[in-house]
């Protein structure tokens, strides 16, 4: 009895064994069949996101959010405002072709089996970071503003004024360069961007704070005194910046927008037809336009687009002027779409008469927010052939912008960065970083003790006192998402500054106490 008991355990166990057999050998080839899928498919839409960026706990929060705007079977619904159609106005029905569910579950397995078990950290943690901040002194600017959303701080250096814009309040504020407040006005919602001239001064609004398709942005001008606002450009999705310039040379000034929107956006040039009538001309017709500057990379008289694009698609663009209008798109830097791209300046880094490109990583207002180990300051040199590589990476969790320039003057260009998300349970300092150039690829990095006082989302830099050296002011806004301990948030309470200033002390003092 025992030894039939006994050999009907081993057949069972066998039959166990190979049923194990069978189900890792199926996995292992949907794994397999799964990561030529990811790499056919994802690749055609952006840069490949290798599974190693995210851990598998984040990649199962993140993967049906993909699901949504690949238009997978059993994901897709037209109803859904953060699925691929936006908050558009939902079509009954659906697209002439979904994914299959059975190729996505593939793609999810190679994914879940591929990523780590714990979200990368950088290989090399910075030792220390010095709070005394070298020639710099603090000074807050309170505006009497419970919960400051500040989207927008800029120097007004030839008339030594300081533009804040609460886009809580929809306000903007102008204080002189001792931070004494000289007048505000309403504006549209959310101002990201100014363009300060002579007698009047121009704002671009997204209109809504929250992600979204609505056409609720403008550009609109307005005069001194009470003479009410012009509105230049309406309808516009989210836009975030302007560059300005005679871009098809009929001695008018055109304008170069970028639309972030949602799920919908664009980069577009404004043809300045006259009578303040714009004609719309599309550059590239997606989502993420974060921003644009004008230049002649290819030395031949005309001016030049350059934009970095997030959302997806992330990467830096030059748009090459043909002459009549006509541009030509070339892709110049790409990166994953994980690693939330939001800021570029051009620079001649390296001071070889070629203009390099710098650039922030660090947006973290996704399904991944977690500290990434690739988020930070990025410096592509230029080889003279306007092709572009990666020859600094400064690491900083949430980096949200960096502005290089030679702040002590010394004849190399330093940095000062910020971060939107930085990692506030383990390295809160690092909201702000001044970079000081060292000489040999090498920087010092410092902050100052306010340096948490506020989640900084703005920032710039110019001598706004006239001393000949560059002052620096970082905007506050009073935003929720993400980790942070409850004594930060309680500390942002307490003080609700709308902005600081690091007065440059090189030379003559800011203010005088």
């Amino acid at each position: 009895m025992k030894l039939k008991l006994l050999y009907a355990v081993l057949i069972c166990g066998g039959i166990i064994i190979l049923i194990n057999q069978a189900c890792t050998s199926s996995t292992y080839r949907d794994v397999r069949e799964g990561e030529a899928l990811a790499h056919n498919h994802c690749s055609s839409c952006h840069a490949f996101p290798d599974p190693s960026l995210l851990s598998k706990k984040v990649w199962g929060d993140v993967l049906p959010k993909m699901a949504e705007l690949m238009y997978v079977e059993i994901y897709y619904t037209p109803f859904n405002i953060s699925g691929p159609d936006g908050d558009r106005p939902a079509s009954r029905e659906a697209p002439a072709q979904l994914f299959p569910y059975d190729k996505w579950e593939k793609i999810v397995k190679y994914y879940i089996a591929a990523a780590p078990h714990d979200q990368p950290r950088r290989s090399k943690e910075w030792k220390g970071m010095g709070k005394e901040l070298k020639n710099f002194t603090s000074h807050g600017i309170d505006l009497h503003v419970d919960r400051p959303f500040t989207s927008l701080v800029r120097f007004d250096t030839s008339d030594h004024r300081i533009f804040i814009a609460d886009a809580n309040q929809d306000k903007l504020y102008v204080t002189d360069a001792k931070l004494k407040l000289l007048h505000s006005f309403p504006v549209f919602t959310g101002v990201t961007d100014i363009k300060i001239r002579n007698d009047y001064t121009e704002t671009v609004s997204m209109g809504i704070l929250k992600p979204s398709d609505e056409r609720a942005g403008k550009v609109t001008s307005y005069s001194a005194g009470n003479r009410p606002a012009i509105i230049v450009i309406d309808s516009l999705q989210r836009p975030l910046q302007a560059s300005y310039a005679d871009l098809n040379n009929d001695k008018r000034e055109d304008i170069v927008i970028s639309e972030f929107g949602f799920r919908h956006g664009s980069l577009s040039w404004f043809e300045n037809e006259g009578d303040q009538q714009y004609k719309k001309h599309l550059l590239r017709a997606l989502p993420g336009a974060i921003s644009s500057e004008i230049y002649d990379f290819n030395r031949d008289g005309m001016p030049d687009i350059i934009t970095l694009m997030a959302q997806g698609d992330e990467g830096v663009f030059i748009y090459y002027n043909k002459g009549g209008g006509n541009f030509t798109e070339e892709r110049v830097i790409q990166f994953p779409p994980v690693y939330g791209s939001n800021y570029f300046q051009l620079v001649d880094f390296n001071h070889d008469g070629w203009i390099d490109i710098l650039t922030t990583q660090g947006d973290n207002a996704d399904y991944s927010m977690v500290a990434k180990a690739y988020h930070g300051i990025r410096i592509f040199l230029n080889n003279g052939r306007n092709q572009f590589d990666e020859k600094f990476f400064l690491p900083q969790y949430g980096s949200q912008k960096a502005i290089p320039a030679d702040f002590d003057n010394d004849g190399d260009i330093d940095i000062a960065s910020i971060a939107f998300f930085p990692d506030y349970e383990k390295v809160p300092m690092e909201s702000f970083i001044y970079w000081e150039n060292s000489g040999d690829t090498t920087f010092a990095r410092s902050t100052f003790s306010g340096a948490a006082d506020g989640r900084w989302l703005t920032m710039d830099a110019g001598d706004i006192d006239g001393d000949g050296d560059l002052d620096v002011i970082l905007g506050n806004a009073d935003f929720a998402a993400g980790a942070i301990p409850k004594k930060i948030r309680e500390h942002w309470k307490e003080i609700p500054v709308s902005a600081i200033i690091l007065e440059n002390n090189l030379n003559n003092k800011m203010v005088n106490k």
